[in-house]
């Protein structure tokens, strides 16, 4: 075994050896650091998921609950009012955002986050981010979605590592260039989450064991299982990491020349990788550490097997399920070069070639996630994540290969591939600079007077367009509600208020609301339509695709800003949004029926 302290010299020599016996590749990386980046600070101080917001508050909550109260007690009160116990990603944006702690503290606004400790749960924590002064948000978030964009920029370079180590220095460029141009990749890239820290260790768990399968290296195999574990304790999704670790353990004593009993029979190296990648994900988990095992157990087996009954979106064969995330996520020419690819994959796993080790753990890795997810009621795009940079290695292998047949025949097919992806998911892209409710914010702090106050019908924060300046009005069980906050000089009405008009919905049904919101937009109740931005559904009825029809899903793969169910992230489509301005008497008896 090589040294373990010669690992991370080996890595960053690694890196510089490709960097400077690889002209291409600091291009590639240019490319990427553009398409991963570009825009990543849009809705800030706002959210653009609810998995960011209640990220970031964990953290948040625990450097407020620990000023509060200095000792132990106070640590484990911060890690445990958390909405679930998450694992890793509290380290990291606990440390992403010690700057804006630090700061803070130098200019007094320290106080800010022991006010935040325990806030209420109401509309998204609106108080408390209503409270804390906009600067903390914003530098926090910032800072956090660059954990994002550093990660995803790891993964590009991993997944060019992984490309040469199967197939070689040809296919490691091409492979991440087409994860850098997936379109699924880069929206994910642009918000905070567990989603793509998770991802680089999946993937650094992979390289590993290719390695390891290739040179018999145990500290590699070892590593590996931390790596794996790290991943784990990021996100629970990666568990068919461990499916690739045995897999790999596997072939390493297929490949070796010896008999297979001698080869398999190594319980030192199996053990110590399975007690490291376990020892991983309980740290990785902050919660075991000062609640004991109950929370975790918790998480890990009932969280975890809630989600295959879960339902965040209708009712519709898994086919559609899996097409609808891919045909937006990819769009339709590299799905078809995906879909290719893989068979053509399989196909030449006959040959048992020098690639046949490699492909064989991405086939592995790719199976594995797609019947995990099949087994679930729905999914979003970002549960996909771990599969693109699979797709893309496939993909660029197989292109490579076809280039090496008939040059003649591959240079237009790799042409006609890499354009269509680049325009597809280079306007997705650039429409984050952009986007309706980054307008609609903008406008309200422009044309708004000190006292206005926004109303909206939306359950989160997240969803709306509100200044953090400006008051908003967002529940209606109060009766004593006076002045400018029972009668607002705005009503704000977003895409998924107005699927209360669309009949037979999966949720979003009522005849009060549909009635109220209808006369809100015929301009009957005082007010009338001043600003609206995104496109305009016609007649204000959203026209989302039929869970189930093949046909209407093929515009998802070719406009990238297209209407998502269930996606906290709502891109362009979903972000419309409509302002109205009180034009007359506030009527006393006003109820909005939400």
């Amino acid at each position: 075994m090589s040294g373990w302290r010669t690992l991370p010299e080996s890595a960053v020599e690694q890196v510089r050896s490709d960097v400077r016996d690889d002209p291409y590749l600091r291009y590639i990386l240019l490319l990427s650091v553009v398409m991963v980046g570009f825009w990543f600070w849009h809705r800030i101080p706002n959210f653009a998921t609810r998995d960011e917001y209640s990220r970031l508050l964990d953290a948040m909550t625990v450097y407020g609950s620990v000023l509060e109260e200095p000792s132990f007690e106070g640590l484990k009160a911060g890690v445990e009012w958390g909405r679930a116990p998450f694992g890793a990603t509290l380290y990291l944006y606990i440390l992403a955002i010690f700057p804006v702690v630090l700061v803070a503290a130098i200019t007094g606004d320290l106080g800010a986050f022991t006010t935040i400790a325990f806030p209420g749960w109401a509309f998204g924590h609106y108080e408390v981010w209503a409270a804390t002064p906009e600067w903390i948000w914003t530098w926090s978030l910032v800072f956090v979605r660059l954990t994002n964009v550093v990660a995803a920029l790891c993964a590009v370079y991993l997944t060019y590592r992984l490309g040469v180590a199967i197939e070689g220095r040809n296919a490691g460029r091409l492979s991440a260039v087409v994860l850098s141009l997936t379109f699924g990749f880069l929206t994910i890239s642009k918000e905070a989450g567990e989603d793509m820290p998770a991802l680089a260790f999946v993937l650094l768990a992979l390289y590993l064991l290719i390695r390891y399968v290739q040179t018999d290296d145990g500290s590699l195999f070892l590593v590996a299982s931390a790596a794996g574990g790290v991943a784990i304790a990021f996100k629970l999704t990666a568990a068919p990491v461990i499916l690739l670790i045995g897999v790999a353990f596997l072939l390493r004593a297929h490949a070796a020349d010896a008999p297979l009993t001698e080869t398999l029979y190594r319980p030192k190296l199996l053990l110590s990788g399975a007690l490291l990648g376990f020892a991983m994900i309980i740290l990785g988990f902050p919660t075991a550490l000062v609640a004991g095992a109950e929370p975790f157990i918790e998480r890990v087996f009932g969280g975890s097997t809630s989600r295959m009954s879960h339902t965040t979106g209708p009712d519709a064969p898994m086919w559609w399920w899996f097409l609808r995330g891919y045909f937006s996520a990819l769009g339709l020419p590299l799905f078809a070069a995906a879909a290719a690819s893989v068979v053509a994959t399989v196909a030449t796993l006959r040959d048992r070639g020098s690639a046949f080790h490699g492909t064989v753990l991405v086939l592995t890795g790719l199976t594995a996630y797609i019947v995990m997810f099949s087994q679930w009621h729905d999914f979003r795009v970002h549960h996909l994540l771990p599969t693109f940079p699979l797709i893309a290695l496939l993909v660029s292998g197989r292109l490579v290969q076809l280039r090496e047949r008939s040059t003649s025949f591959a240079r237009p097919v790799m042409a006609v591939l890499l354009v269509t992806t680049a325009v597809y998911a280079g306007v997705g892209t650039a429409q984050f600079a952009s986007m309706p409710r980054d307008e609609a914010t903008a406008w309200l702090e422009y044309n708004s007077e000190e006292g206005d106050v926004v109303e909206t019908y939306r359950v989160h924060i997240q969803d709306t367009a509100i200044p953090h300046s400006m008051p908003a009005r967002y529940s209606f069980d109060e009766d004593d509600a006076q002045g400018a906050m029972h009668c607002p000089r705005y009503i704000q009405i977003g895409y998924r208020d107005l699927l209360y008009l669309k009949e037979d919905t999966y949720y979003r049904n009522g005849d009060a609301q549909a009635t109220y919101l209808r006369n809100l937009l015929n301009e009957e109740e005082n007010y009338e339509i001043v600003a609206e931005f995104g496109e305009r559904p016609p007649n204000f009825v959203p026209q989302r695709p039929t869970p189930g029809s093949f046909t209407d899903l093929l515009r998802l793969g070719v406009v990238p800003h297209t209407d998502q169910f269930a996606d906290e992230q709502e891109l362009a489509a979903n972000q419309y949004t409509l302002i109205l301005e009180r034009t007359g008497e506030c009527d006393p008896e006003r109820d909005p029926p939400f």
